[in-house]
């Protein structure tokens, strides 16, 4: 009975709070990648290359290797660096021809020139040394073409990034040459870039904040209405008198019906 009695309350703040999770909600869905964005995973297996001067590791060595070179390729700072990010961008440039072939001309790829907005895209794990690079976009194909280009840079150029001597000189080497004393590194795509999923995009939790809000309005609303009849000393209904007074309900008077509808009754009988 509070409720109904001033719904109004209610009404006005879920209303004004509803309007403003409608704009938002909006802006979420007309921006690319907010609510839904797309993920290829491609996997990488990083190794030493075959020695050709003679000098070899153990198998035991070699296994430990891999797996720490795959480590620093997971968590440090190679795929967020701008040179490994550039050269991605600069590969998928390469690779428009193969974009197109498979998801036709002018598909849209994002913004796929800037190499801070692919360096944040890309995320890995490994499993002893087998890579798995993960590239989440706000379009299918722009997600397939990074992830593409990762695998075909880290095949051609990781040596130059990811050396054997990064784990213990913090230098690099791609060739190995008759005065070389330590292996290259060599990766291998060991899974090509899969056709892209759809995973919640970057703002999906923004949309869980304006649920909430709008509860918390509705919340409000009902508090508001409450304080309202608290602070209200009107009587209202004769429960509500003879609680306050204390004393039994004798008579009452009727609410007068109004003279339209009774001139109605009386004309039909």
């Amino acid at each position: 009975m509070i409720i109904w009695r001033r719904i109004w309350i209610v009404a006005l703040i879920v209303g004004i709070v509803a309007l403003y999770v409608g704009y938002q909600y909006y802006h979420l869905r007309k921006t690319q990648g907010a609510l839904t964005a797309y993920r290829s995973d491609i996997t990488i297996q990083v190794g030493l290359r075959a020695d050709s001067n003679g000098i070899s590791t153990s198998s035991a060595d070699n296994a430990t290797i891999s797996e720490n070179l795959a480590d620093a390729l997971t968590s440090g700072p190679i795929l967020t660096s701008k040179e490994f990010d550039s050269r991605v961008s600069q590969q998928i440039g390469a690779d428009m021809s193969q974009i197109s072939q498979k998801y036709g001309p002018g598909v849209d790829l994002g913004d796929w020139q800037n190499a801070s907005a692919i360096g944040g895209s890309l995320s890995a794990n490994h499993t002893h040394n087998l890579v798995t690079i993960s590239s989440t976009w706000n379009t299918a194909a722009g997600a397939w073409a990074i992830a593409n280009a990762v695998g075909e840079v880290s095949s051609s150029h990781l040596c130059q990034y990811l050396g054997y001597g990064y784990i213990i000189t913090q230098k690099s080497a791609c060739t190995t040459t008759t005065s070389s004393v330590q292996p290259a590194v060599a990766a291998q795509v060991i899974s090509s870039a899969d056709d892209p999923g759809t995973v919640p995009g970057s703002s999906v939790n923004k949309l869980t904040l304006l649920y909430i809000l709008l509860f918390v309005a509705l919340i409000v609303g009902l508090a508001l209405t409450f304080l309202a009849d608290y602070l209200d000393d009107r009587i209202y209904t004769k429960e509500e008198a003879a609680n306050l007074l204390q004393l039994p309900i004798v008579g009452e008077v009727p609410h007068t019906p109004g003279l339209g509808p009774v001139s109605k009754k009386v004309a039909k009988a």
